[in-house]
């Protein structure tokens, strides 16, 4: 045991001394993987310390100055896009050194987001000049604690020591900060200040540290700047430590990485370090006792089982001789004794056997006689229930049942046979047929017919007036001996009915078949004729019954009609159709064939019914000729008075903005007018052509009604102005903001209705009203559309024609109202299309009303989360289920201030100026946004400095539900709506191509113009357009085949596809989107129209090419910008050949310097912006090639080679 001791604790020393060398390697890991997390800040400081020291390149715009904030000491600006916080000391004055200040600072904002990107625990950059001017990014922007900590010089370092320093711990807002800062120079009192989260590194340190002890870093200044732990206490350095047990008093490392003013230090107490060592040597000490008391027990007792029990039990057998207990029969004897105890031991054994084998003996005899009597109980029991089971279906069944004996007596009968007979059973047992009743005496007699012939007999008898079909049959026991009689009778009177109905219906079906009108031909399964009517028969003058169907039709349509019998028998179905042409003679037939089952559902024969339709399907075919010749027609006249349209309406658009004098002007307004006239009359014919064919279809989509109620009143309202009307929209607030219907549809409906209104009128009003109709549930809403009018309304016999075609309400010669009469055919058909159905009421002098009703699915609504802090303020007015369903807030003034002390209110809205303006004026504490109604009325009413979203009255609520929570941003001039798309226009047309290149120029589009489509796939592999336009119908290669070369190497994200063709046919939209365009536009196209389609597609990029900055460059020269382009071209080839090639990191950076110069003067901003970022990339990167340069350096390359080839197509004009 001493030993034991001894050992293990030498043990437990050199587990102490191995520990302590893991732990001091364990740290040393620690200590380099802080060094080089130290080196990413030392990295910023120095990317901050290169961008002050490099020339100041930022050019300020001029709203540098605007958004100033000036506050008590100091001033203030947030940059817009996230960009960072300028703040000064004293009062914010505009002056050139402030300027100056302003743009070295602009430079440092990728540093700061390099910065805040690469560390994920700090939390703020600054930059402080001498004079208080600093720069400031911060990862949280929501809360202003932290920059008010910062002007308050709170995260000052301590720079006594050196140009770099720490900061103690700072509490701000409930969480610690420090910083790491650094002098520009020695003797400068300019800063770049790193501010950490204290929380965030000290939750790193506790993932970094290890066997329970504590990670800290102590700074420049007395004191920890941060600790994995909360309860973390500094150990004295200077305590003497022993050099052969280091972890006596606690295990200390310190480390200071290079020229970092903090020290990490690791500490953990010496119980702790100690703590496992100990526990695995008490726990080997423990295992090597037991194993040393387990040895001793086990030596000591095989010595008494190997030496002193023979000895015991020996003794024992000698003691007690024949009467040994039998634990000593089981026990090894000498070798001597063993066929003594042997004889011994079978007597006891056989004795034992026996009285067992009696005993089980026994239990089985009784056993067996608990199961005899549980199986004749079960028995007894079976035949009970079986007959009182019996007795229970007799009763049961609706048959008669009875049962006699030999002798004639009856031994039993079911209960209708007891009604039937009107005695009881009681009594009738034991009594025969004549001693009960005198009726019903014919069951004898044919009980003796058939004792006589000795088997079962079956008849039908007429007893009281119903038929009966009675069965009587002998009776025989288990030995197949006679025993007596047993009768079954059923009432079968209303089958015999059926029956002779049957007979009857039969007879007039076959009657019907055979003198029906069509042909009529019974067909086996087989395919064999079963039979043929009167017309059948005229038909096929030599088809007989049994006749297969090659002698009925020919070859080619048996094989069509063996395929519709196969599909009836596969499918089960009850009925197909069929047509076929015949030739001998020349007919068309219709075949209706159904297939007729059984009772089993085994089908039995087919029904063929033949139709002579020959007159039905020339008729057919001679109309379908001249509709279709009618749809060429249209289809090519609209196509070819489409494109001189397109090119009057084109050239209109940009004579507009060049010409200054009024009556220029006039005269294009006239001729844009005939234009306009002359499109509307041609789109009015092609809608009734395609709407007539019935080619139309629902296009049921979601659409938002504010959209669809703002462009109706964007188009009409400058019209009812110009004739001095007044214009009023009415929607029911309860209508769902968002619907699933055919936007398009509506829409031209309503337009022309209204545009009809407004032709008419002379003087007054003109309305559309939307109303919600009560009775239909979710998801269905029906609308109802009205238009009304007080123009001079329509007589009773000019309505009864006034949806015909081509057709007007006053058709004198002398009408003073231009059109072809088919605006409200299309209304009538489109509506019929939609589900509805337009009503017209109207009296003269008074006006007209238009309604039509439609049925219209809910759609669902965006979930919004800044929606929910919106509230509604209502008067009176009921709850709107849609404002609801997406979390708005709703209801009184007292509601606002009972929710607004529970839930933030960030927007308010209204509908009553008098809320809005008692609520701006109050101190009710609320400081949200507000959202009114945009009238002029409204705004009268309130201060004329009232900031609020304006919205439009007539869809004010649902407008809450749909707009955008912000203040509309200022729109876009009309020369940069476009900029800087790229766009490829492909059309055959040169005044087409011209029109639309003009009209994309003058929008800040770069158009690259082609005549024809050839190579068309390679000039979008280098030119990389963002979109193209093609015209469908063109020589060689049309839009078509152009389309499909190019899905064949581009999706339609990579390059959208545009048609824009003359041809106005539905299905030559459809046939574009199948081939894989993104749009379809019909010319001619308003240029809003054209700019609207192509808006998706401008990409967040710089231009291609500025030509108007080019020109202005070479001072008005357009030769010497056609020169300049040609050497750039040149040289473009030289820089797109060392692209190619593999460059170091100052090879790369210098040609991005030189491209960025030639083309950014030249006007090339897409080629300069992306040598500006290659340029960054190659001058952070080391002189090697690193792994982003080869990325950044392809990018320029596609971008040189992009800009060449547009160039080379500018320069060919």
């Amino acid at each position: 045991m001493l030993l034991a001791v001894v050992l293990c604790f030498h043990l437990y020393q050199i587990k102490l001394e191995r520990q302590y060398q893991v732990y001091q390697a364990q740290f040393f890991v620690l200590a380099g993987q802080v060094e080089q997390e130290t080196l990413a800040a030392q990295t910023v400081i120095t990317s901050v310390r290169n961008s002050l020291a490099e020339p100041i390149r930022y050019q300020l715009d001029a709203q540098w100055q605007q958004n100033i904030r000036q506050q008590a000491g100091y001033f203030y600006r947030q940059l817009p896009d996230n960009g960072g916080e300028v703040v000064g000391l004293g009062r914010f004055v505009p002056t050139p050194q402030l300027r100056a200040q302003w743009q070295q600072i602009m430079a440092l904002g990728p540093s700061f987001n390099t910065a805040l990107a690469l560390i994920d625990e700090l939390e703020a950059v600054v930059f402080i000049q001498e004079n208080g001017f600093a720069f400031v990014k911060r990862r949280d922007t929501s809360q202003s604690n932290l920059l008010t900590a910062i002007v308050e010089s709170r995260f000052t370092p301590q720079f006594s020591q050196g140009v770099t320093a720490t900061s103690m711990p700072t509490r701000v807002f409930g969480k610690h900060y420090f910083a790491l800062g650094q002098r520009l120079t020695s003797g400068s009192q300019s800063q770049i200040l790193l501010i950490y989260d204290v929380d965030k590194l000290a939750s790193r340190l506790q993932q970094m540290t290890f066997g329970g002890g504590t990670l800290a870093l102590k700074g420049t200044q007395p004191g920890v700047i941060l600790a994995s732990s909360k309860g973390y206490q500094d150990l004295d350095d200077d305590q003497v430590r022993n050099a052969k047990l280091p972890w006596k008093g606690g295990v200390r490392f310190n480390y200071r990485p290079t020229g970092q003013p903090f020290t990490l230090r690791f500490v953990q107490d010496e119980a702790r370090f100690s703590a496992p060592a100990r526990y695995e040597v008490i726990l080997e000490l423990g295992f090597l006792i037991i194993f040393i008391v387990f040895t001793f027990a086990a030596y000591v007792w095989l010595n008494a089982q190997v030496f002193i029990r023979p000895l015991k039990h020996f003794v024992r057998y000698l003691t007690y001789q024949e009467h040994t207990p039998e634990a000593t029969m089981s026990y090894a004897v000498p070798r001597d004794w063993q066929p003594w105890f042997r004889e011994i031991k079978q007597v006891v054994t056989q004795k034992r056997h026996a009285l067992q084998q009696l005993q089980e003996n026994n239990t089985k005899l009784d056993e067996q006689v608990q199961r005899q009597k549980k199986a004749l109980s079960r028995s007894l029991e079976a035949k009970e229930r079986q007959a009182a089971l019996l007795k229970t279906v007799l009763n049961s069944v609706p048959d008669l049942v009875y049962y006699k004996n030999i002798d004639g007596s009856f031994i039993g009968c079911n209960e209708a046979f007891e009604r039937f007979m009107g005695v009881a059973q009681v009594d009738l047992v034991a009594r025969e047929h004549q001693e009960v009743t005198e009726r019903h005496l014919a069951l004898l007699d044919l009980e003796h017919t058939m004792n006589f012939q000795g088997q079962s007999l079956t008849d039908t008898l007429m007893l009281e007036g119903s038929s009966y079909l009675i069965t009587v049959s002998p009776l025989y026991n288990d030995l197949r001996k006679r025993i007596g009689t047993l009768g079954v009778a059923r009432d079968i009177s209303e089958q015999q009915q059926a029956l002779t109905a049957l007979r009857a219906s039969e007879q007039n079906f076959k009657a019907a078949i055979e003198y029906a009108p069509n042909g009529v031909i019974l067909l086996s399964i087989d395919r064999l004729v079963l039979e043929l009517n009167r017309t059948a028969r005229k038909l096929f003058v030599r088809v007989d019954i049994g006749s297969s169907l090659y002698s009925v039709f020919e070859d080619a349509d048996v094989e069509a009609l063996n395929d519709v019998l196969d599909h009836c028998l596969q499918e089960r179905q009850g009925a197909s159709e069929l047509s076929m042409a015949q030739q001998d003679p020349k007919r068309w037939l219709h075949l209706s064939v159904s297939l007729v089952w059984d009772k089993q559902k085994n089908p039995k024969y087919f029904v063929i019914h033949v139709q002579n339709v020959t007159a039905l399907v020339r008729a057919r075919l001679d109309a379908e000729r001249a509709n279709h010749a009618k749809s060429r027609f249209i289809a090519n006249i609209s196509h070819e008075i489409r494109t001189p349209i397109n090119a009057i309406l084109g050239m209109v658009s940009i004579l507009k903005p060049e010409l200054d004098s009024q009556k220029e002007q006039q005269k294009l307004e006239q001729i844009e007018s005939a234009a306009q006239q002359l499109l509307t009359m041609l789109n009015d014919i092609l809608n009734f052509a395609r709407l007539e064919s019935g080619q139309g279809k629902p296009n049921n989509q979601p659409f938002c009604l504010v959209d669809l109620i703002s462009s109706l009143n964007g188009l009409i309202a400058p019209l009812s102005s110009a004739r001095q009307l007044e214009f009023e929209i009415e929607v029911d607030p309860f209508i769902w903001p968002r619907l699933i219907g055919d936007e398009a549809r509506i829409k031209l409906v309503l337009m022309n209705l209204l545009g009809n209104a407004v032709k008419f009128t002379e003087h007054g009003r003109v309305g559309l009203s939307l109303s919600l109709q009560p009775g239909i549930q979710a998801p269905e809403q029906t609308i109802q559309f009205c238009v009304w009018d007080t123009g001079p309304g329509i007589s009773e016999q000019d309505q009864a024609r006034l949806f015909d075609a081509f057709t007007q309400g006053n058709e004198s010669s002398s009408r003073p109202h231009e059109g072809i009469g088919l605006g409200l055919a299309i209304v009538k058909q489109v509506i019929q299309l939609l589900g509805g159905e337009v009503t017209l009421t109207s009296k003269p002098d008074v006006g007209s009303r238009f309604e039509f009703t439609l049925r219209l699915e809910r759609a669902a609504l965006s979930d919004e989360q800044s929606r929910k802090s919106l509230f509604l303020i209502l008067d009176g007015q009921a709850p709107l289920p849609y404002l609801a369903h997406q979390g708005i807030h709703q209801g009184s003034l007292a509601d606002l201030r009972a929710l607004s002390q529970s839930t933030p209110i960030h927007y308010l809205a209204s509908n009553d100026p008098d809320h809005v303006r008692a609520l701006s004026q109050s101190e009710s504490g609320l400081d949200a946004q507000w959202l009114v109604p945009d009238t002029g009325a409204f705004s009268q009413l309130l201060p004329a400095d009232f900031e609020a979203i304006r919205l439009a009255q007539p869809v004010f609520y649902q407008s809450l539900s749909t707009c955008t929570l912000e203040v509309p941003k200022a729109a876009l001039p009309n020369a940069c709506i476009l900029s800087p798309l790229l766009c490829i226009v492909v059309d055959d047309n040169p005044v087409n191509l011209d029109i639309s290149r003009t009209v994309l120029e003058q929008r800040g589009a770069t158009v690259v113009a082609l005549s024809s489509a050839e190579n068309i796939v390679a000039i979008c592999h280098k030119l990389r357009p963002d979109v193209v336009l093609m015209d469908l119908y063109m020589p060689n290669i049309d839009g078509y085949e152009a389309s499909r070369q190019l899905r064949s190497q581009f999706d339609q994200q990579s390059l959208p596809i545009i048609a824009l063709t003359a041809n106005a046919h539905e299905q030559e939209k459809q046939q574009a989107m199948a081939t894989g365009l993104n749009g379809f536009l019909v010319k001619p196209v308003a240029p809003v129209d054209l700019c609207a389609a192509l808006q998706d597609y401008v990409p967040d990029n710089d231009t291609v090419f500025d030509y108007p900055f080019a020109l202005a460059q070479m001072m008005g020269n357009e030769a010497l910008v056609r020169t300049m382009l040609e050497k750039f071209a040149k040289l473009g080839e030289e820089y797109i050949a060392s692209l190619q090639k593999a460059l170091s990191a100052s090879e790369l950076f210098s040609l991005a310097h030189t491209i960025k110069g030639s083309a950014a003067g030249l006007g090339l901003h897409r080629l300069a912006a992306q040598a500006r970022i290659c340029e960054v990339a190659a001058k952070q990167a080391n002189e090697d090639v690193s792994d982003q340069l080869p990325c950044d350096q392809a990018q320029l390359l596609a971008a040189a080679e992009q800009t060449l080839c547009f160039i080379s197509f500018w320069l060919k004009g």
